[in-house]
């Protein structure tokens, strides 16, 4: 799902969705200190194109920060879980 892109880079639909964006990446580099922020910028970069075309625009930023925030707490590719309990 991610794409090589940086929140400073990508053409928004308006920039009221860049400064949108870059507040959601902001948010989410403080959340994650430990993920790379080139790696943030992707997700909502990618997680943005998703939804770009929305006709209610009022939902893109909290739709867009839930799903790339959803994809930076997946565990590690090649690690599995422990069993529960």
């Amino acid at each position: 799902m991610a794409v090589a892109a940086d929140v400073a880079t990508v053409t928004w639909a308006s920039p009221e969705d860049a400064e949108a964006m870059r507040l959601v990446a902001t948010r989410l580099k403080s959340a994650h200190p430990a993920a790379d922020p080139a790696t943030v910028d992707a997700l909502v970069a990618g997680a943005y194109a998703e939804l770009r075309d929305a006709k209610v625009r009022a939902f893109i930023p909290i739709l867009t920060e839930r799903r790339a925030r959803a994809l930076l707490e997946l565990p590690p590719p090649g690690t599995r879980p422990g069993p529960a309990g």
